[in-house]
């Protein structure tokens, strides 16, 4: 059974809307890879002025306070720093939907340098830096191989050209229309988000997030219990870098004389993924064993309130909102943009993501009504322009 060959990226798409940038990466028209930017989330890598919090009960570790919704946790082993002290700290692992960020104490020169460059007095709790953003992170990894860069809705104010730098300003290209739509994007991104991902031969995995790790099982389907083991792993390979999954991942396989050969054949799958993913081997039980270094926050993380129900969170239903309402408005050449949403989505933009709604009026040149549709489902968008 032939294996993935190693992935060549040559395409970037870049879907510009209000508060987030979306970045999909491609291979020979394949879909790769799937980054959201929000603005003003922190991903791996910022770097935060912070206070120390409480100590967390019985564990070497502390909270620290760097302005998010929860605290962060910091591993400090014996040499605890004082509650209330400024500490300076980088994320390590971003915040999850259950969870609060990683942190660990940032390198002296980094944070000097931010300091440099960040306007203003730093006083805690402030983000110096933000972290690298997926556009420019893209092009470091795939410059060598890249073609071209298509944006949308272009690229005015030079903001994408400064993330690809001189070097690969000749692939960058401004482009009309949705280029998520038009080349399959969102509807592999609605595919990631289903537990179920079948491979070639009939067979499909089951993938399933949990607090501590990413379970996943393997359902051979017709196939052979041998041949359907050798296609998840190259399956498997393909969905953790699509969705995004990272931290301990336990694969169920199928019991076979010849397991201890895919581990071989993993390694193999994900040699060329960016991110750190160590294979462990194989557990006592026959359970293949991976850890993918936490990077970014999951598809799943980002787009669904719940991964078991598949309800999409208010905070993605409003960026979608107000990517619509850009499109419509600017279309109809509207004087007036009119949304009608799911009570939390309006709550979202009137508050935490009132800076994206500013964006998308912006945009427009003109004011955005919000109403509150009463009784709707959390994914109801409805827009009126006049």
């Amino acid at each position: 059974m032939a294996r993935y060959p190693v992935l060549a990226i040559d395409t970037l798409l870049i879907d510009r809307g209000p508060g987030e940038t979306r970045v999909a990466v491609l291979s020979a028209e394949r879909i790769v890879e799937v980054y959201h930017h929000r603005h003003g989330f922190p991903s791996a890598g910022a770097l935060y002025r912070g206070r120390v919090g409480k100590p967390l009960p019985n564990a070497n570790a502390i909270f620290v306070d760097i302005g998010l919704d929860r605290p962060a946790l910091m591993a400090c082993g014996a040499n605890r720093p004082t509650e209330g002290a400024i500490v300076d700290v980088r994320i390590v692992q971003p915040a999850r939907a259950d969870k609060g960020a990683k942190v660990a104490l940032a390198d002296a020169t980094l944070v000097d340098a931010a300091l440099e460059a960040h306007p203003g007095n730093a006083i805690p709790p402030v983000c110096l830096k933000d972290a690298e953003h997926p556009v420019a992170y893209c092009c470091r990894h795939y410059g060598s191989s890249l073609k071209q860069i298509l944006v949308t809705p272009g690229d005015s104010d030079n903001a994408i050209a400064t993330l690809v730098g001189d070097s690969l300003s000749g692939c960058l290209e401004s482009e009309s229309g949705n280029l998520f739509s038009e080349y399959g994007v969102d509807e592999i991104i609605e595919l990631a988000l289903d537990p179920l991902a079948p491979f070639v031969g009939g067979g499909k995995l089951i993938i399933e997030p949990t607090a501590a790790f990413v379970a996943v099982d393997v359902d051979a389907g017709p196939m052979s219990a041998t041949n359907a083991n050798a296609a998840a792993v190259d399956a498997l390979a393909s969905e953790i870098r699509l969705r995004g999954l990272s931290g301990p991942i336990i694969v169920d396989l199928i019991p076979t004389k010849g397991r201890a050969a895919l581990v071989e054949r993993f390694k193999q799958s994900v040699a060329d993924d960016p991110v750190r993913t160590q294979v462990s081997g194989l557990t006592p039980e026959g359970r293949l064993e991976v850890n993918r270094r936490r990077s970014r926050s999951s598809l799943a993380d980002l787009l669904l309130d719940d991964s078991r129900t598949a309800q999409p969170s208010c905070y993605a239903v409003a960026y979608e909102a107000l990517r619509q309402c850009v499109r419509s408005g600017l279309a109809a050449g509207s004087a007036r943009v009119d949304l009608r949403a799911e009570e939390t989505v309006v709550a979202a933009l009137r508050g935490p993501l009132q800076p994206a709604l500013k964006e998308a009026e912006a945009a427009l040149k003109t004011s955005l009504s919000l109403q509150v549709a009463d009784g709707a489902r959390i994914s109801y968008i409805d827009i009126v322009t006049s």
